[in-house]
């Protein structure tokens, strides 16, 4: 096989613009910073959160962090910031779900780079502090990841050192961040690689590891022309947010070699080791991934189980983030994007991060990848894309039908299929799924299509009879991607229905006629109506929570300085700040908020859902941590140069069938200790706010 370095199609697309992938520049322009020895404290708090055990793995808690204070002049945007922060909630709730990690049960903190902070060190190995700092940087501005600055509450301090005896300290360490096992820095802005690759929505970098390597601590930048477009979706902000959290995580080419193979599993560290062989390259120079769990899923995903398979993985240069197009078309992790509708959460990637040995990964979350499913070993190939042994890849010009038939499309090629041809969705106007592209009256639809949410794309050459008025007797037109009704009755089993025409059974692989119509419908196999459910749906429904998942609704009233306000976006940052010293504060994990929002007059309100894969304290500890928390001293959060403190809290409880007897007394109590309390500061706030103006203060 002949393959050549090609400019590849940007995973994060509008329409069908192209660009450069942005993952392996910006990861290879980080430097990743590991803890020494010598750096790891001995004097931590220990964690908040409970844990039934040190040893077993517990849903990867991810706290995000947003800064709005760049390092440079490149304009900060606050247009958008609400739909990033939204799909950041979303994405990282689902990652909860799906990875586990032995779990940290001390405050996560980060080191600093003695490259930044120390201009020279002690070079004789032959004194007590060889190759400590004996020179600051006198021009040390503190730490940062893609122009994100941390704040020193995350970092380690720093000393500066004699020849001979004790350091002098410069910067002591901070209090660290409670219960994350994962800390997230979060950027909205208009960045020179925003503007130099116009189509880009976010990029990210890890840029912190842990003593064993893995992924600490990294940042997210969303480019934020993009926020503000209607054509970008809530689930395709997601999707992207996903793809760029996966690599940061994970799976990219700069941390590809530092995986680890933990035979005994997680819990047993000691047996562990940095992975010997995580890629190669076959005979005919194709880069591949080869761990085992990776291997075997591929195996099986082409149906060719026992046989040892590596993973093709995208020539981007040396190292290489993606897998190969071809073969894994529509996997979260390749190269190119088509909309979150065309996008899964695959086995194969799910089972990279099994490999990584950093993780334990629930595969009850991944999505059916349908591309190549069965295909064979030989599926794929730049040799054989093109003979026509697979109905995944298309030979001639013309409209089809996308292999998901969600969408028509047309049989073209890019840089990345090095000349394999796929059916890709139109720009705009050829989902079958949205009824306002079928806006056409009957005169105006000989073909009889029907754009409805369970519409979906068939081949046919129909015409109507009607509107032929006799003219027609034959179709003279080869079949073309057409738009229909369907409704599945059994597993692999649909109906369709045309323009006019009742209910027409039909069977895979075969073609039917209809009624009032000349020519053919093909009916294809293998794609429609997978599942034991009815008809099936555009998208994954988003999920949803009845009110016996709710735990409770906490409501704070903030005040500060009287005579000032907080705009839109001043209050959604204010809320982020107030949530995760909220999440601090209760010693429980992030994963229980959802919706977080401050009102004009600083009521911040947030509800907690369990949400699936949330695992940490019942209800009864939630309930305590929070109530002797704010007995004994009220929320303080800084945002800017403000300071904003609780001046009251109330709970609204709806209690979950599955909390024990012994749960609801201890929780009852509780909440008749919070109501005396918040009677005693409700009195108190109504005496204060008949003189004080709520704002925040200066101060």
């Amino acid at each position: 096989m002949t393959r050549h370095r090609v400019k590849m199609q940007l995973l994060l697309l509008l329409g069908v613009a192209t660009s450069r992938c942005l993952h392996d520049e910006t990861q290879k322009s980080v430097r990743l910073l590991r803890p020494h020895l010598s750096q790891m404290p001995t004097h931590f708090r220990s964690s908040v959160l409970p844990l039934s055990s040190s040893r077993d793995p517990q849903p990867l808690r991810i706290q995000t962090y947003y800064t709005r204070d760049p390092l440079s002049n490149e304009a900060w945007a606050p247009d958008g910031a609400s739909r990033a922060l939204a799909a950041l909630r979303e994405t990282t709730q689902r990652i909860q779900g799906i990875l586990a990690v032995i779990p940290a049960q001390r405050p996560l903190l980060l080191s600093r780079d003695p490259t930044q902070y120390c201009r020279a060190i002690w070079g004789d190995p032959d004194t007590p502090n060889y190759h400590r700092c004996s020179l600051l940087n006198p021009g040390y501005q503190g730490e940062s990841c893609l122009g994100a600055k941390m704040p020193d509450a995350h970092l380690r301090g720093y000393s500066l050192w004699p020849e001979h005896g004790l350091p002098q300290l410069i910067q002591p360490d901070g209090p660290g961040v409670q219960n994350t096992d994962f800390l997230l820095y979060v950027r909205v802005a208009h960045t020179s690689k925003c503007h130099k690759e116009p189509s880009v929505i976010a990029y990210a970098a890890c840029c912190q590891l842990d003593s064993e390597d893995r992924p600490l601590a990294g940042t997210i930048v969303y480019c934020a022309q993009h926020l503000t477009s209607p054509s970008l979706s809530h689930g395709d902000i997601v999707t992207a947010t996903l793809h760029e959290l996966l690599h940061v995580l994970g799976f990219s080419g700069q941390l590809f070699m530092k995986w680890r193979d933990c035979p005994s599993g997680l819990s047993a560290r000691e047996n562990c080791s940095t992975r010997k062989h995580v890629t190669r390259r076959d005979e005919w120079g194709q880069l591949l991934l080869t761990t085992p769990t990776v291997s075997h899923s591929l195996a099986k995903h082409l149906g060719v189980p026992g046989t040892v398979l590596g993973v093709p993985l995208e020539e981007e240069g040396s190292l290489s983030s993606h897998w190969e197009s071809r073969l894994l078309q529509g996997s979260i992790m390749t190269a190119t994007f088509d909309g979150a509708q065309h996008t899964r959460l695959d086995r194969i990637t799910l089972a990279a991060f099994e490999d990584s040995g950093w993780y334990q990964v629930n595969y009850s979350a991944a999505e059916e990848l349908l591309w190549g499913q069965g295909s064979g070993p030989e599926f794929g190939l730049v040799s054989t894309c093109g003979n026509g042994s697979s109905d995944f890849f298309c030979t001639r010009s013309g409209l089809g039908c996308h292999y998901l038939h969600l969408d028509k499309g047309s049989c073209s090629s890019d840089p990345v299929l090095e000349g394999c041809r796929i059916y890709k969705p139109l720009a705009s106007g050829s989902e079958c799924w949205k009824e306002e592209n079928g806006l056409l009256t009957r005169a105006e639809n000989p073909h009889g299509e029907i754009y409805h949410l369970h519409s979906r794309c068939f081949l046919a050459n129909l015409t109507s009879q009607a509107l032929s008025k006799g003219k027609v007797s034959q179709p003279s037109t080869s079949p073309t991607g057409r738009c229909y009704l369907h409704q599945c009755t059994h597993k692999g089993v649909y109906e369709v229905q045309v323009e006019g025409s009742p209910w027409i059974p039909c069977l895979p692989g075969k073609a039917v006629q209809i009624p009032g119509y000349y020519g053919l419908l093909y009916c294809p196999q293998g794609r429609l109506c997978l599942s034991n459910k009815g008809t099936s749906a555009v998208t994954s429904p988003q999920m949803s929570f009845s009110t016996q998942d709710l735990l409770f609704q906490l409501s704070l009233g903030l005040t500060g300085t009287p005579g000032h306000s907080l705009g839109k976006e001043e209050r959604e940052e204010l809320a982020e700040v107030v949530l995760q010293a909220l999440v601090t504060r209760g010693g429980t994990s992030r994963c229980y908020f959802h919706s977080p929002s401050i009102t004009t007059n600083l009521m911040f309100t947030v509800s907690m859902w369990k949400s699936p894969g949330c695992q940490g304290p019942s209800v009864a500890t939630l309930y305590q941590n929070l109530t002797l928390s704010f007995q004994e001293k009220p929320l303080q959060v800084h945002h800017g140069k403000a300071i904003f403190t609780t001046e009251y809290s109330k709970l609204l409880t709806s209690m979950d069938h599955s909390i024990s007897v012994t749960d609801q007394l201890l929780s009852t109590g509780f909440c008749i200790l919070l109501l005396i309390l918040v009677g005693a500061l409700g009195t108190l706030a109504y005496q204060k706010r008949a003189t004080l103006q709520v704002g925040p203060s200066t101060t």
